[in-house]
Formats: C-alpha cells, sequence, structure tokens
C-alpha cells in the first residue's frame, strides 16, 4: 500500500517548504500517493486584490474545490515540483476549500477525515500553528486531541538543505515516544535510503537510557528497518531540546521526530515544562519537525 500524504499549500509560491521537503526525503515516489491541500481566505488582508480573485479558467479533473487565482499559481508550482520527483499525474489530487473553522482547524480536520500517514506543513503553516504550541502542556493536549481529534503525525517543514538525510527518533520510553519509533519505522520502510538514529537525553543511570534505546530500535527493526540502518546514541544536556538541536545540526538529519505527549507520571520529551516541541518547532531550521501523537 502506498503512502498517502496531505500537504498543505498556501499562497506564498517563493517558498513551498513542504512539497521541497517531500521530494527532497523520497527518492522513490513511486510508493507515495499526494493530496495537495489549499484553504481559500477570500478576505486575507495580505493577499494582493487580483490574486484573490477566481479563478475563472476550466476546470480541471484532479482539482476538487474553487480556486483563487493565487492558488492555482501555488499548486501549479507544486505539482511541477513534484512531476520534477517522477510523481505521476494519478499520484496526485487536489483540493482547494474555502475557510471554515480557521485554517489550523480545517488543516487538522482533513488530515482526520482523509487517513493519511502525515500531514505535510511548510513554513508558513507551521508560523500558523504557534497559538497552540506556547500554551501550557496540559492545554496544549486538551487542544489537539478534544478539539481536533488529531491522530495524524505532522511534519513541519523548513528550508530542506541540500545533503541532509536520516531521521533523528527523539525517545524517552514512553508510550508515545514509541508511537513516533512506530511512524518513522513505517516511513523508513519504503524509503530505504534513509537510517534512524534513535537518540536519549538522558540525566539517569545509562543502563536505563540502554534499555530505552534498544526498545525503540525493536519497534524500528519490526518494520524491516535493518540493523545496519538503525544507530543509538544517549547525550546528557541541561536544555533538551537545544541537545536534540545540537545532534541534528552535527548529524545533518533530514527530519528530527518526536511523540507530540507524554504521561505526565513519566515526564517524557514534551512532559518537562511543556516546551520542548515549543521551542523546536520555533528553533528547527534545515530539517522538518515529526510530531508523532
Amino acid at each position: 500500500m502506498n503512502l498517502h500524504f496531505l500537504i498543505n499549500i498556501s499562497s506564498d509560491t517563493e517558498n513551498l517548504y513542504g512539497v521541497r521537503f517531500f521530494n527532497s526525503f523520497f527518492e522513490d515516489s513511486g510508493s507515495c500517493n499526494v493530496t495537495l491541500f489549499h484553504i481559500s481566505r477570500l478576505d486575507s488582508s495580505d493577499g494582493s486584490q487580483s490574486l484573490m480573485k477566481m479563478w475563472e479558467g476550466p476546470g480541471e479533473k484532479n482539482i476538487s474545490g474553487d480556486l483563487t487565482v493565487g492558488a492555482k499559481k501555488a499548486l501549479d508550482k507544486a505539482r511541477r515540483y513534484l512531476e520534477g520527483n517522477q510523481v505521476t499525474i494519478e499520484q496526485v489530487k487536489t483540493k482547494s476549500v474555502r475557510e471554515r473553522y480557521g485554517k489550523v482547524r480545517d488543516i487538522l480536520s482533513e488530515g482526520r477525515q482523509g487517513l493519511y500517514d502525515a500531514i505535510i506543513l511548510g513554513r508558513r503553516a507551521t508560523y500558523a500553528l504557534q497559538w497552540l504550541y506556547e500554551r501550557p502542556g496540559d492545554e496544549i493536549a486538551q487542544a489537539l486531541i478534544q478539539e481536533t481529534s488529531l491522530n495524524c503525525p505532522l511534519w513541519i517543514c523548513s528550508e530542506p538543505e541540500e545533503g541532509r538525510k536520516n531521521v533523528l527518533l527523539c525517545v524517552d520510553g514512553s508510550e508515545e515516544s514509541l508511537r513516533a519509533a512506530d511512524h518513522v519505522g513505517y516511513i523508513l520502510s519504503r524509503a530505504r535510503q534513509h537510517g534512524a538514529t534513535v537518540f536519549h537525553v538522558t540525566s539517569g543511570p545509562k543502563a536505563d537510557a540502554e534499555k530505552i534505546l534498544d526498545q525503540a530500535a525493536d519497534v524500528l527493526l519490526s518494520h524491516g528497518v535493518a540493523e545496519e540502518r538503525i544507530q543509538r546514541k544517549s547525550s546528557w544536556g541541561m536544555s533538551t531540546a537545544n541537545t536534540i538541536l545540537a545532534e541534528k545540526n552535527s548529524g545533518l538529519y533530514a527530519a528530527v521526530a518526536i511523540g507530540l505527549h507524554a504521561h505526565k507520571e513519566t515526564k517524557g520529551i514534551l512532559g518537562q515544562q511543556g516546551g520542548i516541541t515549543s521551542n523546536l518547532v520555533k528553533k528547527i531550521s534545515k530539517a522538518a519537525l515529526w510530531c508523532c501523537p
């Protein structure tokens, strides 16, 4: 079965970081289907008058919904990027909707309904999510689970840097980090050019760190990721987020994967003052951040 990704497309045709990350990460796009998703804000004050007019040209059979001129321009460029990576027209759907509940909730609602393997958000969409991540940890969980019923990983993409590869899988022994391992293993089973470094920021005994690393590595192995594609690494650091970012930079990883929630009793990667993922969202660059619920 092919992977299926929802890639959010804004009217910002200069960046399209989500599409560009997808192209840079997958060498063999034949195992992937893509839905390009655009939300039109007709009352937007940051778009020019001409770009916010409705497209009046002939319709296209693989596009559902109405298009503004700006949306048509952005979606055409996104599809050209995908075609350059040998993604066939049969693998790509395009969906354009008018904003209903706010951009964030519209994106997450579509992700929930579409049974996607991940929602891919470019830098513009990342900014739209900041209001969620800057709230206390328990309110974040309530906003994502109760208000949006998020059950799909979010890939938050900054501008990809050429030459980066592999995934830094951050684990803390929680069920959430094991679900992140499950997601990474599932993706890497179809992206065999990448490996994974299972990474633990430690503050306890070495034996505990080794157990956490081996547990997550076993999940990767269960997806057919060969042992030679897996590395285990632990590091001590005063700041978990900064330690993760330092390893991301030194290892030139294409993506960093992290569990989105942590149990209150374990105080996992997200449990520390509720700010680790918030800091990663704000500071990460040149690589994608995979947030796995």
